[in-house]
């Protein structure tokens, strides 16, 4: 009824115990260098949505400020009928001046 780890703790001890200080030496020697972190980068800066009408293809066609939705779905609206081809009505992110 002898503990596996008993036996298995002092073998160890013994293996580490005879092996060369030249040994140690060189396996300390050989680590890789702990790299650096990169440091956190910057927030982007503030940033606003505005209104985007938009053809088909995804070109902007128009911007309207956020406030002014009735304004540029009227336009995407006027766009449509006079082209007839589809225009669309896009939110985007754009920074703050």
């Amino acid at each position: 009824m002898v503990r596996t780890s008993n036996r298995v703790s002092p073998s160890r001890a013994a293996k580490v115990a005879s092996a060369p200080v030249a040994e140690k030496i060189a396996k300390i020697a050989s680590k890789k260098p702990v790299a650096s972190r990169p440091s956190p980068t910057a927030k982007a800066g503030r940033m606003k949505i505005v209104w985007e009408v938009c053809s088909g293809t995804g070109k902007t066609v128009q911007t309207f400020p956020y406030p002014e939705k009735a304004a540029a779905e009227a336009r995407t609206r006027a766009l449509a009928h006079s082209t007839g081809r589809s225009h669309m009505l896009r939110a985007t992110k754009i920074p703050m001046e």
